[in-house]
């Protein structure tokens, strides 16, 4: 049985995709803005008029908005599924429950890092070009400038995966999709101000925090595996 054939066909891509190119639209419109907004009111402050304090603001951006996407996506593949009429036929599999959580944490977590670290590279790739066209360019920090934003993409893509396991695990103990929501909300509010607050120093901040938000996800997904195999029907 290959499972994860099964899972990518009850998911509909297509429908993730279209909600990862909107996110995409409308982080490109708010980084151009950012961008301008800089050139024009240099009194804001390094966050604007600074490369570094550009990405940093646009990787806490990338962190809130996938975040949701992940718990959202999180939502739909484990709590709607294992809390809603389809337990039925998800228990009736010849595979072990944990083996089918697994695969759906796993597209889970391939579809957010992926969709992130495109997401928000591109972002900032179009950005330097719209810099470059216009003849905006902001203050460079010392040292390399894409080696920080390939790592800044790809740990953002790891936060955000693991809010959407966290919030998941919380939406399955209330049995509830809005309580998923309303749970990546809650550290959404706390984890992007983090990482945009101490812009110089981006990739130290995006892996602290992915470390932290990594080792939580495991301890929710643990506890809700042993949960899911003790459910009854």
């Amino acid at each position: 049985m290959n499972l994860f054939k099964i899972e990518m066909m009850k998911i509909r891509l297509s429908s993730y995709l279209w909600a990862v190119f909107g996110i995409f639209i409308s982080l490109q419109a708010m980084g151009i803005f950012f961008l301008f907004l800089g050139d024009y009111t240099p009194q804001e402050g390094e966050l604007f008029t600074e490369w570094s304090g550009l990405y940093a603001l646009s990787t806490a951006l990338t962190i809130a908005c996938f975040s949701i996407f992940s718990a959202v996506a999180g939502a739909r593949m484990i709590v709607d599924e294992y809390c809603g009429k389809n337990a039925v036929t998800l228990f009736t599999y010849p595979v072990r429950r944990k083996k089918i959580l697994n695969v759906k944490c796993i597209i889970l977590l391939c579809i957010t890092t992926g969709a992130a670290f495109i997401s928000n590279t591109s972002v900032l790739g179009i950005m330097y070009i719209t810099a470059k066209i216009f003849g905006i360019m902001p203050e460079s920090s010392e040292g390399s400038f894409i080696l920080p934003v390939l790592l800044a993409g790809l740990l953002s893509g790891i936060i955000s995966s693991a809010i959407g396991i966290i919030s998941s695990a919380a939406g399955w103990i209330k049995r509830s999709v809005m309580a998923a929501v309303i749970c990546s909300l809650l550290i959404v509010c706390i984890v992007p101000n983090f990482i945009a607050g101490m812009p110089e120093h981006i990739v130290m901040t995006s892996f602290a925090a992915a470390v932290c938000s990594a080792f939580t996800a495991g301890g929710m997904y643990r506890f809700l595996a042993k949960g899911i195999e003790r459910m009854e029907v």
